[in-house]
């Protein structure tokens, strides 16, 4: 029944593919800063057109919203943001079983619903994404520059290895870290104690460890349990310090999902 489902959807579908991502957070990190330490509910959708040796080319949406009335006095319940833009994917085989994967976005992330007026805003950015897969230890890493609405530099990088089990089960340990410009760790930290500007750097490591099940060739389910840590002591004091809520120099997270492609 599912290898006609695939067979199917793929005739007609082709080149033409389509991929979304539903999914449950405990909490919400964005950008190596905790912002919500309620559930959080997350769609990520793809689509667009195989062109061959040119890549794969798409529009995205990412959108995040509240599964709590928490933010109730702030913002509207429900749609916290958006996120959409164009892609362009493009894969680079190195030697065999290696391949460098890229991932170009342009997005606009769309603020609305707050109190505040000022806090309605539109982000303009760009993001790079990218990794190295092969069959022992995959770097990856992630950088952003927005450009309008705000002013900062951010990155992730880190590490992964996949490991199969029972035919359809895969278990994934990572570490990463997140950080960027003094804006963005201003962003992500809040104003010093003392005065002093931000130094470019490292904002937060996490650990994740992820459980995969491949159900068939087009839907997988996945869930995971992450820790995050505020890195530096510096960094550490201001979050302790501040007022924020959700200020946490250390949390633990967790999610599941299904990731859907044809």
């Amino acid at each position: 029944m599912y290898p006609i489902v695939s067979l199917l959807a793929a005739s007609v579908l082709s080149p033409f593919f389509f991929e979304v991502t539903p999914e449950v957070r405990s909490s919400y990190v964005s950008l190596g800063k905790l912002v919500e330490d309620r559930p959080m509910q997350i769609t990520s959708a793809r689509v667009g057109v195989d062109a061959g040796a040119f890549g794969r080319f798409g529009v995205r949406n990412w959108d995040v919203s509240s599964l709590t009335d928490r933010r109730a006095d702030v913002h509207r319940h429900a749609l916290y943001h958006t996120e959409f833009g164009p892609t362009w994917q493009y894969d680079i085989d190195i030697v065999e079983g290696w391949r460098l994967k890229n991932d170009l976005t342009r997005s606009w992330t769309m603020y609305r619903g707050f109190e505040s007026e000022a806090s309605n805003r539109t982000y303009h950015w760009y993001q790079l994404d990218q990794s190295l897969e092969n069959p022992y230890l995959v770097p990856f890493w992630r950088i952003r520059k927005c450009f309008r609405g705000n002013d900062y530099f951010y990155f992730k990088t880190g590490v992964r290895r996949k490991f199969l089990f029972l035919d359809d089960f895969s278990l994934t340990p990572s570490v990463y870290a997140e950080g960027g410009s003094s804006h963005d760790m201003k962003r992500a930290l809040g104003v010093r104690r003392d005065g002093e500007k931000w130094n470019d750097g490292v904002a937060s490591v996490s650990f994740r460890l992820e459980l995969g099940w491949s159900i068939t060739e087009n839907f997988s389910a996945f869930a995971y349990a992450e820790q995050y840590e505020v890195v530096g002591g510096d960094a550490r004091r201001a979050v302790r310090a501040s007022s924020y809520r959700c200020a946490h120099a250390d949390w633990t997270l967790g999610g599941i999902g299904l990731r859907i492609r044809f």
